[in-house]
């Protein structure tokens, strides 16, 4: 039986408020979440049609921004609302949205990340609420990690500097390496270091190592870390050229979602492995038509020096497999436009070489919020763009037909066909997501949940 819920999240700050307000939760006629504020029994009266996860966490955001001076919020749910959704999830996802209310972005001349949560705390004894309130939490300073590293602009966060903010978080459990330039290099990241030849920043490949005892499943999460992307010789439009600083995006998700991961203590070993270069123009870029010899040793032709970051990835992947051995490999990027203009902001794509993975990511997307669309890839007509008359692949065609699948299928000349492995295009996520309310402006950290989420459906199986 399900009963009349009620939660009070009481602000943890030596507030100078008493007041308690009272929110009620109801199915109603409304399309989208606002705050009645005219209700006679409660202080706001919130009633749409039904709810979802994203509904959760922006109700949590919106009360914590529309009561700022009461020291406690008492958020009750009718009994056929309560049944929506188990008691936790309705927690977790009201904390997380809590948490994130009093974020916003401050410029510094320093790549430290420094983000806050808002602080809440349940009031209750019980357990599995407590549980779920910190996960709630944690995922939201997470995501603020990731939000935090999109924001900074490509001139205090470049990959030297990404991994020195990445280095002052305290992650427990978390080893951290990188390689530089020279070793790159002399391990042969013709891909990754071809695109990094035009800046004046030096490369690096992030490594975060996740590694509990007893683990017994291992996942890779590779990320692609374009600080700034110029296009290259290949230079983009000058329009929205400045939102190019986010096309770290993937990179930030890896460092995110290994946060959480490494704070929920998963009982998996997870690799996050973040690709970091700079995309610049220069008399030492890349060109087209240019042969480029990968860590795999496989030839490719560069047709646009602005499709970089499946040369970044392609290597990472590489690596990836090599070195570890994944029993799950995943790479995340803000790779290709024509993805959001096929599911603008609703989706990022999914791609992959094995049905039952892709299940489940897409499982764990519809859980957090961050949710996903299965695109093709693979096909012959996605293959016969990358066949090459001056190398083994081109990375990619003159036209743009199918490009995010096109993507996918290059990338996937560099996963063998035994790894299990699926892809995220979520070029157009990062920004402009202000149809959430727990995004009201600048970069929206995609990602970081999703992975975190994946990994824990992962743990959960114990495979």
């Amino acid at each position: 039986m399900h009963s009349m819920q009620q939660f009070d999240f009481v602000r943890g700050d030596d507030t100078i408020y008493t007041a308690t307000k009272t929110i009620f939760l109801t199915q109603g006629t409304n399309d989208k979440i606002d705050i009645d504020r005219d209700s006679l029994d409660f202080d706001g009266e919130i009633s749409p049609r039904t709810y979802t996860v994203a509904d959760i966490q922006d109700i949590g955001f919106l009360i914590a921004k529309t009561f700022k001076t009461a020291s406690t919020l008492s958020v009750m749910i009718d009994e056929h609302t309560a049944a929506l959704f188990e008691r936790d999830v309705w927690v977790k996802w009201l904390a997380f949205g809590l948490a994130l209310s009093t974020y916003r972005y401050q410029h510094t001349t320093s790549a430290q990340l420094l983000p806050e949560i808002a602080p809440f705390r349940l009031a209750t004894a019980c357990k599995t609420l407590i549980t779920a309130f910190d996960a709630g939490q944690t995922l939201a300073y997470s995501q603020l990690i990731s939000r935090e590293l999109m924001n900074k602009p490509g001139n205090v966060l470049y990959p030297a500097s990404f991994v020195d903010a990445v280095e002052g978080l305290a992650m427990h459990d978390v080893a951290l390496s990188y390689l530089g330039d020279d070793e790159m290099l002399a391990q042969g990241f013709g891909g990754l270091m071809g695109i990094a030849q035009g800046s004046d920043r030096e490369a690096r490949l992030l490594c975060l190592d996740y590694h509990p005892a007893n683990a017994t499943t291992t996942i890779a999460l590779v990320g692609k870390g374009v600080t700034f992307d110029s296009g290259g010789i290949s230079i983009k439009q000058p329009r929205y050229m400045s939102t190019m600083k986010v096309d770290m995006g993937g990179a930030a998700a890896v460092v995110g979602a290994l946060h959480a991961v490494a704070n929920l203590k998963l009982p998996v070993r997870v690799i996050g492995l973040c690709g970091l270069v700079e995309n610049m123009p220069s008399g030492k870029a890349v060109k087209p038509g240019d042969v480029v010899t990968m860590l795999s040793k496989t030839n490719v032709e560069i047709i646009t020096t602005d499709a970089e970051g499946r040369m970044v990835l392609a290597d990472v992947l590489h690596y990836a497999q090599q070195t570890y051995q994944p029993d799950y490999l995943i790479d995340i990027a803000t790779l290709t436009g024509s993805t959001g203009i096929a599911l603008g902001k609703a989706y990022a794509s999914l791609m992959g070489n094995n049905d039952a993975f892709m299940q489940l990511a897409q499982q764990a997307g519809n859980q957090c919020a961050e949710a996903l669309w299965p695109m093709p890839s693979n096909h012959a007509l996605f293959q016969s763009a990358l066949k090459s008359d001056f190398a083994d692949l081109r990375h990619g065609s003159e036209e743009p037909d199918g490009s995010p699948c096109v993507a996918a299928t290059f990338l996937q000349h560099f996963v063998a066909p035994e790894q299990k492995w699926i892809h995220i295009d979520s070029a157009s996520m990062s920004l402009g997501m202000t149809h959430r309310h727990i995004h009201p402006q600048a970069a929206s950290g995609f990602g970081a949940l999703l992975l975190t989420h994946i990994c824990q459906q992962l743990a959960q199986r114990g495979e």
